[in-house]
């Protein structure tokens, strides 16, 4: 009797809406910068000491958890487009301080120069193209991300009432990229790992000092994040 070879079990479809959750690695970067103008530039050389000494490049690690929805049509064989909506609380600060002499032979000084930035939320919107291997699909996306920045910095004489600080905390909107790979597990359950690369932009304040003396103080941040994600997903 000749013996009938097994039917292969046919691929599934990655049509359909996906819910889910996930936890993060997040690392940031935020490169600070100050710009002194007003009486600052009667004093050129403690000008360009304080602004070169507070130019600074904070970096820290932290986590992020938060979940997702999302739709995927699956067209022209193995081809997958998509869109999703993420939204995340994390954990993210770092801050530096540093004292130093500042010697412009009129203008000596001591200061005390301090710059903290943190962040608690990101929000993600955007496209996700890939190509699926049965059960694999590995994917590029991007689009639109939101988060909040909290950026503070203060410039003192220690000992003395004479300092410029200020803050600026607000909502930053700015882009994404990244790529990632779902495996699915049954009809319903599916795994991924994902990286996304996030640039907020530049947000920053100005201030006057608080003797009434003219000396003003620009401080910027530039925020950009890169986020390692592992997500457990439900399809429908």
């Amino acid at each position: 009797m000749k013996q009938v070879a097994p039917v292969p079990t046919p691929c599934p479809s990655w049509t359909g809406f996906e819910v889910g959750g996930f936890g993060a690695y997040v690392y940031g970067v935020a490169d600070t910068h100050l710009d002194l103008t007003g009486t600052w530039e009667l004093f050129h050389d403690a000008e360009v000491e304080l602004q070169n000494r507070g130019n600074r490049s904070l970096g820290t690690s932290g986590g992020e958890i938060g979940g997702f929805i999302g739709y995927n049509y699956q067209f022209a064989g193995n081809w997958v487009i998509g869109a999703e909506f993420d939204g995340g609380y994390m954990f993210l600060r770092d801050s530096k301080e540093r004292q130093f002499f500042v010697d412009d032979q009129r203008f000596a000084r001591e200061f005390a120069s301090e710059v903290s930035f943190k962040t608690h939320y990101l929000l993600t919107l955007g496209g996700k193209l890939g190509y699926a291997f049965c059960n694999w699909l590995p994917y590029f996306t991007g689009g639109a991300a939101w988060a909040d920045t909290d950026f503070h910095g203060r410039l003192v004489e220690p000992g003395t009432e004479n300092f410029l600080e200020g803050g600026s905390d607000n909502t930053r909107t700015g882009w994404f990229v990244g790529g990632g790979v779902e495996y699915m597990l049954t009809n319903h359950w599916r795994l991924r790992a994902q990286y996304q690369y996030i640039d907020l932009g530049e947000t920053g304040f100005t201030r006057t000092d608080n003797l009434g003396l003219g000396f003003i103080s620009h401080r910027s941040i530039d925020v950009r994040e890169h986020n390692a994600q592992f997500a457990i997903v439900y399809g429908f």
